[in-house]
């Protein structure tokens, strides 16, 4: 019973990470300077408190993740616009 609420939640917070990487790049999309994001999100505390080493883990793969999805529009939209992507 144990591993299957293990997986339940694991499954909400992929869930959860997905969501937050689409409102992200949505907000991208619409102007929004993504770095004061990804800077707070690497910052090692929230108002004192240290993130757990996981959480810091876990934050640094979604600004990684969100890096390469505008890398990815970008590549696109140089491909749309040239024929080339490099």
């Amino acid at each position: 019973m144990d591993e299957v609420r293990l997986l339940q939640v694991e499954g909400q917070l992929q869930a959860l990470a997905r969501c937050w990487l689409y409102l992200a790049a949505q907000l991208e999309l619409q102007g929004v300077d993504p770095a004061p994001l990804e800077r707070s999100m690497l910052v090692a505390d929230w108002q004192g408190a240290p993130y757990e080493p996981h959480a810091q883990r876990t934050m640094r793969e979604l600004v990684e993740q969100l890096t390469a999805a505008r890398e990815n529009r970008e590549r696109q939209s140089r491909y749309q616009a040239t024929g080339r992507d490099d």
